[in-house]
């Protein structure tokens, strides 16, 4: 219910921007890179692939909506430590898939050259095992990033995020992500 409400939002605020000529850019990309437990014994670190979409409001200012998935590596756990019945056994790390939406402040124009920003996330989180009952919670996310921006559209971005998934009771699943995408701006509808 939460991503459906901040979705609508979103989509009010872009579309009443472009009816303003407030739109700046307009791009969508895609991206790999790494997903890293953080404090985190159920996982190990996996690849990570993703979409992504941004419209820049402002300058400063842009709104975007990502899809990523990621595959966690297994981890081995020792049973019955010092017992003599110890045995160790591999507990598989998994597949994470995330969607939702990205909040930008920064240099969001589509002109050539190198812009920075930070990003805010919110996002609709899910983990799937073998033998485990599937998570499924809403993730936040807070980072930044810089994208160099070459004279025919194309931009090349790299982004590092801490995202955290808050779990039943007190505890939270953290994790850093990092990526390297490549995105095609299409310019902006400024009148």
């Amino acid at each position: 219910m939460k991503m459906k409400m901040l979705t609508a939002v979103a989509l009010v605020l872009v579309m009443s921007a472009g009816t303003a000529g407030a739109i700046v850019d307009i791009s969508a990309g895609a991206y790999y890179g790494m997903d890293i437990p953080v404090a985190n014994d159920q996982a190990t670190s996996g690849g990570m692939y993703g979409l992504q979409a941004k419209v820049s409001l402002l300058n400063s200012l842009g709104l975007g909506a990502y899809y990523s998935s990621s595959s966690l590596g297994e981890v081995e756990r020792t049973f019955f430590e010092g017992d003599p019945d110890e045995f160790t056994d591999s507990l598989d790390g998994g597949d994470a898939t995330s969607y939702g939406l990205d909040a930008y402040f920064g240099t969001m124009s589509f002109v050539p050259g190198i812009k920075f920003y930070l990003v805010g996330s919110v996002g609709q989180w899910k983990w799937e095992r073998d033998y485990t009952e599937e998570v499924s919670e809403v993730v936040w996310g807070l980072g930044g990033g810089a994208e160099f921006i070459l004279p025919f559209g194309l931009g090349i971005e790299g982004r590092g995020t801490f995202r955290t998934v808050p779990t039943d009771g007190d505890g939270s699943l953290k994790s850093f992500v990092w990526f390297v995408g490549a995105n095609y701006h299409f310019g902006g509808l400024l009148k």
